[in-house]
């Protein structure tokens, strides 16, 4: 009876101890992971502001660019996905937006989220990304229409986009329109946060 009520113990500790291994898995990918900055790959060659970006003959030379790298996959790219409509919405006039999707997600995914009248790109083997000196989603990045990149970083220090004064994108995206330098900001605009790209990713869990 004894040695019964020992193995039921035994038993409950070891689902229990199974749960807070599950519980820290889920809250890993859901929430610390974005919570923290994206491993650098170790072959990762960094893009200035100022170089010259290598676009696919789709994205013809003549405007300037608004691309932003986004993966369906990546629970990150939801968080500020109503702060990117409202950037469409009031820009589309004056830039031309498109939406970088991994090579693996699915376009048809992102144009339910976005709408079938942007412009889409599937980024095989993640030549853009790397072209911009991009490595995780979500992630930014402005061409000028001379082909050099003018920015390239985070949206905001907010994951929701909820913090003005800090909304990086859309101040380098003013201040290109108003014919200003690149704006110069600290770490917070140009360390990546989010998912890494399909070719980095690490898996923990």
């Amino acid at each position: 009876m004894k040695s019964s009520s020992l193995t039921r113990k035994w038993l409950a500790i070891v689902v229990l101890c199974l749960a807070c291994v599950a519980i820290a898995g889920i809250f890993w990918r859901q929430e610390l992971k974005y919570l923290t900055p994206t491993p650098i790959p170790s072959a990762y060659v960094a893009v200035s502001v100022g170089e010259d970006v290598a676009l696919p003959p789709s994205l013809s030379r003549g405007p300037s660019y608004f691309l932003h790298f986004y993966n369906p996959d990546c629970p990150c790219s939801r968080f500020n996905a109503k702060h990117i409509q409202s950037l469409i919405r009031n820009y589309h006039d004056s830039i031309r937006f498109v939406i970088v999707v991994p090579q693996h997600a699915s376009v048809a995914e992102a144009k339910s989220k976005f709408g079938d009248d942007m412009n889409y790109v599937s980024d095989t083997e993640d030549r853009i990304a790397r072209s911009c000196g991009v490595y995780s989603t979500p992630q930014a990045a402005i061409i000028t229409a001379s082909g050099k990149l003018y920015y390239r970083g985070n949206y905001n220090r907010s994951r929701y986009c909820t913090a003005r004064a800090t909304n990086f994108a859309e101040l380098s995206l003013i201040a290109l329109l108003n014919k200003q330098p690149s704006p110069v900001f600290d770490v917070l605009a140009t360390q990546s946060y989010g998912c890494e790209l399909p070719a980095n990713e690490i898996e923990f869990f």
